[in-house]
């Protein structure tokens, strides 16, 4: 909108050259209605009138109908009848000290790009056992060998195992320009369980990757993608279930679960650089799964098929995410299931998983 705004004498001179023929191709973009063309096209109005009262019409129509009018205006065909308009869309040139220094990227070059972890609870000592769980993983194996990374499995372990294999990886040498890890389990306000019904706190995860613990992942990319599941696994025939561990609150997310941003005792982000984390919701709210696999573990694995082949980083990929699972919803215990994933980065350069040639 503060485009056509800030542009409106060049686009007046421009458009009154051919008023008719605007309003037309607007017409025809379905920018406007066929009623507003037949306001618009008022014989005793000055073709010069009729570009006002057009840019005033879309500018009151707010801002997703003025990109489509500019959208419009950048199309070939419609500058070859309008040739002025390419001044408004050829970029000045900058002179060489006033040039924006490039985002940088992380480098993803190397065979394999690094280890994915996959930690995958499925059956539980004390809580019901996590049906789709399996669907997660084989997406996830799926999707990471396709992005050449070395994946490796890791099911049904208790809190101390959980600990051992954060440990063992943190000690490793790594080559690769990435590391991944994947959490399939239940979840608390306190952390993620272990299949012994044992919280693994946040630190246990982030600590052993940090500069302090694993230097050869230090200025690398450190990603892990969380379906903290808390849902009741119900045999009735329902459509979805909630991620929940215990019954009487069967899907509810806890206060505090999401608390990613402080250094308290729940699952918190890392203070370090290079870390970035994917929760599949928000604090408050529900995880949901169903037998094909978790909402969000299956858009996650979608999105990065589609996108990572056209170059997309994985931040934007992750937007598409949230906005797939956020339009999601089906019936649990009787109310609208909804979910909104979140993120939250230490990434200093954009990340990109380059499909391997």
């Amino acid at each position: 909108m503060e485009s056509v705004r800030k542009n409106k004498v060049f686009l007046i001179e421009t458009l009154s050259s051919d008023a008719s023929i605007c309003l037309q191709y607007v017409q025809n973009d379905n920018i406007i209605s066929k009623r507003d063309y037949n306001n618009l096209n008022q014989p005793n109005h000055t073709q010069e009138k009729i570009i006002i009262n057009l840019l005033d019409n879309l500018t009151n129509k707010g801002d997703e109908t003025c990109r489509k009018f500019l959208k419009l205006l950048e199309k070939e065909g419609f500058q070859d009848i309008f040739p002025q308009l390419k001044k408004l869309f050829t970029p000045v040139p900058e002179s060489p000290g006033e040039v924006p220094e490039e985002i940088g990227e992380y480098k993803m070059s190397s065979m394999p790009r690094g280890v994915c972890l996959i930690i995958n609870n499925r059956n539980f000592i004390t809580m019901q056992n996590r049906l789709g769980s399996d669907q997660d993983e084989e997406s996830l194996i799926k999707v990471f060998k396709w992005l050449g990374f070395s994946v490796k499995v890791h099911r049904d372990q208790n809190a101390e195992q959980m600990k051992d294999i954060f440990g063992t990886y943190s000690r490793h040498n790594h080559e690769g320009d990435c590391f991944v890890c994947c959490i399939l389990s239940h979840g608390s306000t306190e952390g993620v369980y272990g299949t012994d019904g044992v919280i693994v706190q946040g630190s246990d995860i982030y600590n052993p990757f940090n500069g302090v613990f694993c230097k050869s992942l230090i200025n690398k990319p450190k990603v892990f993608f969380i379906q903290a599941c808390r849902g009741q696994m119900y045999h009735q025939l329902v459509k979805v279930q909630s991620d929940s561990h215990m019954e009487e609150n069967a899907g509810e997310e806890k206060e505090g679960e999401e608390e990613l941003a402080t250094d308290a005792v729940q699952i918190t982000i890392p203070a370090e650089a290079d870390f970035l984390v994917a929760r599949s919701t928000v604090k408050g709210y529900y995880s949901f799964r169903e037998h094909s696999g978790s909402w969000f573990i299956q858009c996650l694995c979608e999105q990065l098929k589609k996108y990572c082949q056209k170059g997309e980083d994985v931040y934007s990929i992750l937007l598409k995410v949230n906005e797939e699972v956020s339009q999601k919803a089906e019936k649990h215990r009787g109310n609208v299931a909804k979910q909104m994933p979140e993120e939250k980065i230490t990434l200093r350069r954009k990340l990109v998983f380059r499909v391997p040639q």
